[in-house]
């Protein structure tokens, strides 16, 4: 054993360094680290969903397992033994990140056929979190709208395979059976602003006879709202007859058109104006989809991750989908990331020998180390009572952030057409002429202004405004939120 000292190992040091410097000690490490390595082939094979790539055709042992990157070259795992570890020179890098100058030593990598810990750490905790016990492939894009564009690219292949129409493969040929397939949404809904999501959001030819019969009651508590036992009442038979009507008018037995997939926002319309969707209304939709095999797919980008009080809201709606996209807070708010989770069922629906039947959708910058690293620090941050002291851990559930009372006297007001309060979301709908209400109304300006003067920064959805915070916020700080608001928001009455 080397013995260390001086001033630039002495003191508590040391004895790391002497440990560190055990032969014996760095052949252990050495190990682990190969262990580590080795097992994320085989971890790559059931949790990483990559675009442009025909899984059936890329075996483990073709599975290239990078360690690290410097410069050009990446690191490579290559077996155990001292050479384990070999450089290579990433030849694909300047499509997107060879610069004239290395000023940042790791730096990005293709993700087709690659893997690396990052991605596949973030990938499993995201299996595990929102997407326990109906996801197991994940699928890495770099914003919400693009996670919901390889959603409903992926709805519609599983929808061809359960209903025999997708495009048969003969002799290097593709013979089409001709179909047309629509997407199923709520009006009032927001899904992104690339073109495909725009598509999957109201107003539409065919979105627009799905008019909300839901929303013309209240609820004295929540409680009351996700009562499961509302799934035998009155209510929920007319939900059902209404959906069946409307989905048998496009089940494409008596037009062109099916219904390829359903696309929801969980329980509150974000954008759309805050508004909160009856449960047992999306509960009775999303399971008579399940029945004719239209795929279901969640967009949990704005409410994902304990932004209405629990990880994900499956939860609280008491069903599961076939696919669900997240972004937003999945890194806490520091760099862009998105995924689209989906079932085995609707992995292997892509999968085949021809490479032109993979899910050929990519982006340059999947599956990003920064990203994906970043992403796993943050859902673990979220999840442990230690670092959040929000969290219930026996339920799971987040502890109510908003105070009572003083919602209740908000709610009360004259001026206030409605209250929503969930989770880390509070909002209010102020009560405005039609010429002032929806999302260009100016109405709440003056409003907004004067907050600002408080502190606090808003920005309002037409007449809709709202506070938001973060799953760690201190209740006593929401409380102050409230209370400022509550403060000016008679000033603003009265003026």
């Amino acid at each position: 054993m080397m013995n260390v000292s001086g001033d630039r190992y002495g003191g508590r040091a040391a004895p790391l360094v002497t440990f560190l410097l055990n032969p014996n000690v760095v052949q252990e490490l050495r190990g682990d680290k190969q262990y580590n390595l080795q097992m994320l082939k085989e971890r790559y094979q059931t949790r990483l969903n990559e675009g442009i790539t025909q899984h059936k055709l890329v075996p483990e042992e073709t599975v290239t397992v990078i360690d690290s990157r410097c410069g050009e070259k990446f690191s490579v795992y290559k077996g155990s033994g001292n050479d384990s570890i070999t450089q290579q020179f990433d030849a694909c890098a300047s499509w997107w990140t060879q610069g004239p100058d290395p000023v940042f030593q790791v730096r990005h990598v293709m993700f087709p056929e690659n893997v690396y810990e990052p991605a596949l750490k973030c990938a499993e905790l995201l299996v595990d979190g929102v997407g326990k016990g109906w996801a197991s492939r994940v699928y890495f894009s770099d914003n919400g709208s693009t996670a919901i564009e390889i959603a409903l690219k992926m709805a519609f292949r599983k929808f061809c395979v359960d209903h025999e129409t997708l495009l048969e493969f003969s002799e290097g040929r593709d013979e089409k059976k001709h179909i047309v397939v629509k997407v199923l949404a709520l009006r009032g809904s927001y899904h992104g602003d690339t073109l495909g999501a725009m598509e999957a959001q109201a107003p539409s030819p065919y979105t627009g006879f799905l008019q909300q019969p839901w929303y013309g009651r209240t609820f004295s508590t929540r409680d009351e709202i996700f009562d499961k036992s509302r799934d035998t009442s009155t209510l929920a038979t007319t939900y059902l007859a209404y959906v069946s009507k409307q989905l048998q008018e496009y089940s494409g037995n008596t037009q062109s058109a099916h219904v390829g997939a359903l696309i929801i926002e969980p329980v509150i319309h974000g954008a759309g104006g805050m508004h909160m969707v009856d449960p047992l209304f999306q509960r009775v939709l999303v399971n008579e989809c399940r029945n004719r095999k239209i795929p279901v797919i969640f967009n949990e980008v704005f409410t994902g991750f304990w932004r209405l009080g629990v990880e994900t809201h499956a939860e609280l709606l008491g069903c599961k989908p076939d696919i669900a996209c997240y972004a937003k807070l999945m890194t806490g708010g520091m760099i862009p990331l998105a995924v689209t989770l989906a079932t085995d069922a609707l992995f292997d629906s892509f999968s085949g020998d021809p490479k032109l039947q993979a899910l050929l959708h990519g982006h340059s910058y999947s599956a990003h180390a920064m990203g994906c690293a970043t992403a796993a620090k943050a859902i673990e941050w979220f999840k442990d009572p230690e670092t959040n002291h929000n969290i219930i851990p026996q339920g799971g559930i987040l502890r109510e952030l908003w105070d009572e009372e003083l919602v209740q006297q908000i709610s009360c007001h004259s001026a206030v057409q409605r209250v929503v309060v969930i989770g880390t979301l509070f909002a209010l709908e102020l009560k405005v002429d039609a010429s002032n209400s929806r999302y260009a109304s100016l109405y709440a300006k003056s409003l907004l202004q004067m907050l600002r003067e408080d502190g606090i920064f808003m920005r309002p959805l037409g007449n809709v405004v709202y506070l938001m915070c973060g799953p760690c916020t201190s209740p006593e700080f929401c409380r102050e939120l409230l209370s400022k608001l509550y403060i000016r928001f008679g000033e603003f009455n009265r003026a």
